[in-house]
């Protein structure tokens, strides 16, 4: 909804009842998104961040993104800037038209439609020069061909007023919203100019339209625009803002013959009963939410989770990200519920509610990067992202096996597709449910943080041939499950990567505000030399930008880096063709590094990813000899580091064409041969090594005996696997091991019976990093079958008599967090990278306590980004700390910094 000036949110806006010429409907435009249905709206993001997003949308199940309006506004920092037209040029804040262009063709790549948000009810209510430079004044714009003839003047005396009557359909159509010139769709010209514009934005791929202050436009001239536009493209989609007022003139049923609607009942009813009573049950039953309410019918009705107005209303109209978990919990129904098309929103934190997204001082958009400068990136929660998939998998299955807690406890199923249970009370909620889910083992997919589809690393529940299963839900949570997210029922490893990942770390030392970065290149990959389709990098200092991609092994490339301008001038790195040749072993990762301008300087590092490693294992048993943890392709090398060619340019004399300096888009790449990766191990000498004693609690039989078994130690083979000693009858089992320091390693211990039966402990993989300090001692202890309850000791040993040290591979990283904690509970840290679980609680790292200051040093890869929250711990009890994520950038290997925080 459109939101104007400074300490203005309209709060409403409805339409007209007119009808159709000669009655019947003038237009209907494509009756449904092809499925996946899902909208994300990422508002205010620019075209080069969406873009990015495109491939995790993708494969998330995302359908399309709704994007900011993309034509010429006023100037100013306000977010509603973008909400008072100038021109129907696409330059904007959030970039220029041919990073428009490239962002619908990328995402398209990966299935996801684009969704303009489109205004022309109105203009803007001043005079000055737009964004882009066109001058205008209220009722002239000369770049979008309207002059001062083209407006309503709704006093009838050639002046016009505010609208000040919503129970007058003539007044909301025909007045002025806040000011703003109100632009007069039943003018043939109007019509025709507001129907090229959609045309253009069609001719560039995008699919389809929300229709920006739908209510105060006629229906009927709506109708006949869209008709104009379908003459050309037919079957495209609109959803129109249209905001129910009781006993308005105008009213959401009035549009649904030229498109969706936006039901904004359905967020506000949401926010009420999330909130106070008569509570989330009644969402559902007796009478499920929807056109036995008085809303538009499902068919047709936009289903929103929130928006740029209904966070910024006083008080808001929907819940909001401020409101935490229950924001979440709100996304988990709307993406299970049978109601409408769902919109999840992402937008960013403000303390006012004009300020617009972060930008630069020439008024452009920054990059978006999660986690920083306010960006929320709701869409990216597991729980949210998830449940995408389980919308698309539910389809139109009927609402079915509707269970009732309290007044805010509420269980229902989709058919045999999927079943949902919220609790949004106080306490635990703990029943046994029945479902109408096949029989068979599920994974709980709100709780599931991997984004390998055939490993889960939730909570997992086993459905029974009648239907039922049992749960304790805690407070403020919910568990979904649905006929895709199956619980593997025995240890299985992701299949080896087929591909080489890529990271491109460039040094640009020239760029001003508003620049971006950028890779061209001689492959697809990189847009076949088109700085149009060239790959933008993220900037992560003033002067870094990075990038990671997936590239086939083996594959020979040329490159250079080029700067791309806010006004799109192209300037290309001088100097020869950068030149590379991936890596043939696939799994490898690889590191390429240079400095803008100077191509024969690049160098490039070459590393080993993570064995594969087993997940959802449950307590069966097998034979040591046919049970097989490991991956057996040749990616699940046994080397801890490698080196790899330099990603330099090759010698003059081998160079044929190199691109040009120049703007150009179009230049012949050259045909010279590169060297592949080269490979040298890099051992880690034993004068620095840290000792690691496992001790582990075990129930045993006579003649059984308790391995280790790790992606370190045997790469998953039981066969393998090291023997701990007991020395004496219900002892703890012992092993005592040297390790490198700083080396990250996930382990599970078997139980091997006389007979050589094979017993694996259930729970997702131990996960443990060495102390980066050499000689330290570490003892970690844990119960069989516990894999939760892992703890470990870290004792300063002596330091080692050598001085010849290798030098640090790690940048040490000291966590430093003030907690207060009830009794029992512990502080744990997890995050988004393996080091720190991958998200997962089960395998977050836990902190030493002293006095209520909660520590670990940890030793993590140099020059990463990621993101991490702690988390406090008291037996399956986990409390998160509040929103954002924390987020951090490693120093360069060897350095050592301590982040000091307090439990939000």
């Amino acid at each position: 909804m459109l939101s104007s000036f400074s300490n203005i949110v309209l709060l409403s806006m409805l339409s007209v009842d007119s009808a159709f010429a000669a009655g019947g409907k003038v237009f209907r435009r494509s009756s449904s998104l092809k499925a996946p249905q899902v909208i994300v709206q990422l508002f205010e993001w620019n075209w080069v961040s969406v873009a990015a997003e495109c491939p995790f949308l993708g494969s998330a199940g995302y359908g399309y993104v709704q994007v900011s309006p993309p034509n010429e506004h006023i100037t100013g920092s306000q977010w509603w800037t973008d909400y008072q037209p100038v021109s129907y040029q696409l330059t904007s804040k959030r970039g220029t038209r041919a990073q428009f262009a490239n962002m619908v063709t990328t995402c398209a790549k990966y299935n996801v439609g684009i969704i303009a948000d489109a205004v022309f009810n109105h203009m803007t209510s001043g005079s000055g020069t737009g964004f882009a430079g066109s001058p205008y004044t209220k009722y002239s714009y000369p770049a979008a061909g309207y002059s001062p003839s083209n407006f309503h003047y709704c006093n009838g005396d050639g002046t016009a007023s505010n609208i000040n009557n919503y129970q007058d359909a003539y007044n909301v159509h025909f007045c002025e919203l806040v000011g703003l010139a109100d632009l007069a769709q039943e003018q043939d010209a109007v019509r025709q100019i507001i129907a090229n514009y959609l045309k253009d934005l069609l001719s560039l791929g995008v699919v389809g339209f929300r229709i920006d202050a739908a209510k105060h436009m006629v229906d009927a001239d709506l109708g006949v625009i869209y008709t104009l536009v379908n003459s050309t493209y037919p079957g495209f989609y609109d959803t129109q803002e249209v905001i129910y007022g009781a006993g308005e003139a105008v009213q959401p049923s009035q549009y649904v013959t030229t498109g969706d609607v936006i039901e904004f009942r359905a967020p506000s009813s949401v926010l009420a009963y999330f909130k106070g009573s008569p509570g989330i049950a009644a969402l559902v039953t007796p009478t499920p939410m929807g056109a036995a309410w008085g809303f538009v019918d499902s068919s047709v009705a936009n289903y929103i989770m929130a928006n740029q107005d209904t966070e910024r209303n006083t008080p808001p109209t929907s819940l909001t990200h401020n409101d935490g978990q229950k924001y979440i919990l709100s996304a988990i129904f709307m993406l299970a519920f049978n109601y409408g098309k769902p919109t999840v929103y992402s937008g960013y934190t403000f303390s006012d509610s004009d300020a617009g997204a972060p930008q630069y001082s020439n008024g452009s958009t920054k990059a978006v990067t999660c986690g920083l400068n306010g960006w929320t990136c709701d869409h990216r929660s597991p729980a949210i992202a998830n449940m995408v998939a389980f919308h698309n998998a539910a389809g139109s299955a009927p609402l079915t096996n509707i269970q009732q807690g309290s007044s805010q406890q509420i269980a229902f199923g989709r058919g045999s597709q999927g079943f949902v249970a919220i609790n949004n009370d106080a306490g635990t909620w703990a029943r046994t449910f029945s479902t109408s889910l096949p029989a068979g083992s599920y994974c709980d997919i709100i709780h599931d943080t991997t984004t390998d589809p055939s490993v889960c690393n939730g909570p997992t529940y086993v459905v029974s041939a009648s239907g039922t299963f049992s749960a304790s839900i805690g407070p403020s949570d919910a568990l979904a499950l649905f006929t895709a997210s199956p619980a593997s029922t025995s240890c299985t490893v992701p299949p080896a990567s087929t591909v080489v990942t890529i990271t491109f770390d460039i040094t640009v030392t020239s760029t001003v505000q508003g620049d971006t970065v950028k890779i061209a290149g001689s492959i697809p990959q990189f847009g076949s030399w088109d700085p149009t389709a060239a790959i933008p990098l993220s900037q992560t200092s003033s002067i870094d930008w990075t990038v990671t991609m997936n590239l086939p092994p083996g594959a020979y490339f040329e490159c250079k880096i080029i700067r791309v301008s806010s006004s799109g001038v192209v300037t290309w790195e001088s100097g020869s063709n950068r030149v590379y040749t991936t890596p043939q072993t696939p799994g490898l990762i690889v590191t390429l590094s240079g400095t803008f301008g100077s191509t024969t300087s690049g160098s490039a590092s070459t590393s080993t990813p993570p064995a594969a490693t087993p997940q959802g294992c449950s307590s069966s048993s097998s034979s040591a000899s046919s049970s097989t943890r490991a991956s057996s392709s040749s990616s699940a090398h046994q080397v801890s580091s490698l080196t790899a060619s330099s990603f330099a340019a090759s010698s003059p004399s081998t160079v044929a064409s190199t691109k040009s300096s120049s703007s150009s888009a179009t230049s012949s790449a050259s045909s010279s041969s590169s060297t592949g990766a080269s490979s040298t191990a890099s051992p880690t000498p034993a004068s620095t090594a840290v000792t690691v004693i496992y001790a582990e609690q075990a129930s045993t039989g006579p003649g059984d005996v308790i391995k280790v078994a790790s992606d370190k130690l045997g790469n998953w083979d039981p066969a393998a696997a090291l023997p701990l000693s007991q020395p004496s009858p219900n002892a703890d089992w012992t092993r005592t091991l040297t390790l490198p320091p700083g080396s990250y390693f996930q382990y599970k211990f078997i139980r091997v019976s006389s007979s050589g039966t094979v017993t694996w402990e259930s729970g997702p993989n131990r996960v443990y990093t060495t102390p980066s300090k050499a000689g330290s001692v570490v003892t970690l202890y844990g119960i069989f079958g516990s894999t939760t309850s892992s703890s470990s000791a870290v004792t300063a040993g002596a330091t080692p008599t050598t001085t010849s040290h290798q030098a640090s591979t790690s940048a040490s990283v000291t966590f430093s967090e003030s907690a207060t904690t009830a009794s029992g509970e512990v502080v744990k840290l997890v995050g988004s990278i393996d080091q720190l679980g991958n998200w997962a609680p089960a395998s977050a790292i836990a902190l030493s306590n002293s006095n209520g200051v909660w520590s670990v040093t940890l030793a993590l890869p140099p020059n990463t980004s990621f993101q991490y929250k702690f988390i406090r711990v008291k037996s399956n009890t986990v409390v998160w700390e509040s929103d954002p994520n924390r987020s951090y950038t490693t120093l360069s290997q060897g350095s050592s910094v301590t982040l000091s925080s307090s439990f939000r």
